[in-house]
Parts: C-alpha cells; structure tokens; sequence
C-alpha cells in the first residue's frame, strides 16, 4: 500500500486465498483491504488516537437515507448522546479530490447536520467548519479534536 501523511500504526491484516484483510478498530472484524479501506483505516486511528475521538462515538460506513437514495458515509463522528458532529469521506490515495468529492460531503449534510465536514486520500486532507453566524461551512486547516 502507499505511504499516506497519517501517522502509521500498527494494524494487523491476515490473507484468505490471494486477498488481504485488515482488522478495522470498531468494527472488530477483518475487512478487505482496498486503497480507500488502507485511508479510512489510518484515519480512523489518527482520529481516535490522535484527536482523541471514543473509539464507540465513531461509526464507520452507516447506512444514512438522502430523499430518493441511501448513502454509506466513510467515517460519522458522534458526541455523548449519539448526534452526528462530524463526517469523513475517504478516497484512495490515486483520487484527485475534487468540488465533486465536497459535493458527495454535502449530500450527506443534509441529511446529518454536522459542525465539520472532512476529506481525504490519506495524502491530502481538507476540513470545514459551520459558521452558524455566516450560514455556511468555512474551511479551516486542521481536523477538530474531540470536545465531551
């Protein structure tokens, strides 16, 4: 897999015939180990070990229901009580992220209301926050740490 510019960790992967799996921390099983699986896994582990995020507030690949379509958001970050604060959407480090990428990201907004929107290849990584005053998101340069 590439070199991404998240911390490494130790994650452990396993093969089954000619695949390879990786242990996801919160689902606690092993899962196919593709480019985009490589970054959500790596940013799953920055999130909780880096910003402090609880490894139970963070839901990974939730089945969320936008108007005509369902959407499988990487990553959802939750607060205590279990609202939506936070979403990830990872891209396989060979994607360019794009204004359809922050699109995809919208989508899922209207549905959960987040205060932070975050994109990744696991290379790039672009975040915005909601300015309730101005009504729109605001792109900040860092990803948010967890706040009880």
């Amino acid at each position: 897999m590439l070199p991404l510019t998240l911390p490494s960790f130790g994650y452990k992967t396993k093969q089954v015939l000619d695949k390879t799996y990786i242990l996801d921390l919160v689902r606690k099983r092993y899962v196919l180990l593709t480019p985009e699986e490589w970054v959500r896994q790596h940013m799953l582990h920055y999130l909780i070990h880096h910003c402090g995020y609880p490894k139970g507030l963070c839901c990974l690949e939730k089945r969320i229901y936008g108007g005509k379509r369902y959407y499988r958001p990487d990553i959802i970050c939750c607060d205590r009580l279990g609202t939506a604060k936070m979403v990830v959407e990872c891209k396989a480090p060979y994607i360019t992220l794009t204004n359809a990428t922050l699109g995809q990201m919208m989508q899922y907004n209207r549905q959960l209301a987040v205060a932070h929107l975050v994109v990744t290849n696991g290379i790039s990584h672009f975040c915005w926050q909601w300015e309730a005053t101005l009504r729109q998101f605001q792109a900040i340069s860092y990803i948010p740490t967890y706040q009880a």
